[in-house]
């Protein structure tokens, strides 16, 4: 396939590529912000990459819950997200979704998707959920050993289907690793047969237990193949294909000439910190869901005033990076993934490794 015939389909679906949810092709981004909430870390699965297996003990109560949903929702027509764990394990799940759907906001719910029958999707839909991200790493057996519990995809389809049955919208999360890697066109195939809108290709970053299958992360020659794929693959499909943990991925169409700066300049790259706000269950606020650093707690301290205030969401949003990063011309259009500096250096602004852009630039 030609440059051109990519630039011609990115051309013909500019619409959704720049939709308010979208913006941000190649990681997470909504604007004005994007909140999401892990609820609870309790689960009923035991997946072998989890990044909040590390995190503290404890939950938000409905009430504050509730208080975080109001803050959220003065920032403006925000995406609010419910995750987990599992959030469908929460017994209040229903009325916080409710609540939210009562704002401005777009409300969304990562799952994976086991827990979801007829009732259930009724529930979801009646209470206000705009849409439901399952995951995906598998197609078939396979998903079930990455997930580490038997009949775990069975279950998955169970969901997927109940909730087109209620007309509640369905997309996949998708993990990408050594592992799997070569499953992906299979998992990708799957989703448009299914005529699933998109798919969240998330990079595993070794947070959580995802320290202990570090070697399955993609490297840096592995991940710009698999940006040619992607690229390539995305014409062939009426799926959506969405890097994830890899703001790099536009960088990379513009270094290929495939998009012009023009466009580039609608997007904010890695946006942790930025537009992204990550709560986990005990109250902690941080950049993101992979980036298990605290900038404050909101049982402490108003939410609105950590995303304000926060040093490190000040130095994120400054984009005072460091290395390769630092220097890059891509810097605004992508910064580099802060999840994956953190995760190999310790250092959020750190430069992300997994990137080759870099190497032939001149000042």
């Amino acid at each position: 396939m030609s440059v051109e015939e990519l630039k011609s389909w990115i051309s013909a679906h500019k619409d959704e590529i720049f939709a308010n949810d979208a913006v941000g092709t190649g990681c997470f981004s909504y604007l004005p912000g994007e909140i999401i909430w892990a609820v609870t870390k309790r689960c009923n699965l035991k997946c072998k990459h989890c990044s909040i297996s590390e995190v503290g003990s404890g939950e938000l109560t409905t009430e504050e819950g509730f208080g975080l949903i109001e803050d959220a929702a003065k920032l403006g027509p925000v995406k609010f997200g419910f995750t987990g764990g599992e959030p469908l394990l929460r017994e209040d799940i229903y009325d916080l979704i409710e609540y939210a759907a009562s704002f401005d906001m777009q409300v969304v719910m990562a799952t994976n998707g086991t827990l979801i029958t007829n009732e259930v999707a009724k529930r979801l839909k009646k209470a206000g959920l705009e849409r439901a991200a399952m995951s995906i790493d598998a197609v078939g057996s396979a998903h079930d050993v990455f997930r580490g519990v038997n009949g775990a995809f069975k279950n998955m389809l169970r969901g997927l289907k109940a909730c087109e049955e209620e007309g509640l919208s369905v997309q996949f999360f998708t993990t990408v690793t050594r592992d799997n890697y070569s499953g992906i066109p299979e998992i990708i195939k799957f989703a448009d047969d299914l005529n699933i809108w998109r798919i969240y290709l998330i990079y595993l970053i070794a947070v959580g237990r995802g320290k202990q299958i570090s070697e399955a992360c993609l490297s840096t020659d592995e991940n710009m193949e698999f940006f040619d794929y992607t690229a390539t693959e995305q014409t062939e499909v009426n799926t959506w294909l969405k890097p994830i943990c890899n703001p790099q991925y536009w960088a990379y169409m513009e270094d290929k000439e495939i998009v012009d700066r023009v466009d580039g300049t609608k997007f904010t790259g890695c946006t942790a910190g930025i537009t992204r706000f990550h709560i986990f269950p005990n109250g902690d606020v941080a950049p993101c869901a992979y980036l298990p650093v605290k900038a404050g707690n909101i049982k402490e301290t108003p939410f609105l005033d950590i995303v304000r205030n926060s040093e490190m969401f000040k130095a994120l949003r400054a984009r005072k990076l460091k290395g390769h990063c630092g220097t890059c011309k891509y810097k605004r259009i992508c910064g580099g993934c802060r999840s994956r500096a953190y995760a190999t250096s310790g250092d959020y602004l750190g430069e992300d490794p997994v990137c080759s852009l870099w190497e032939n630039q001149r000042d």
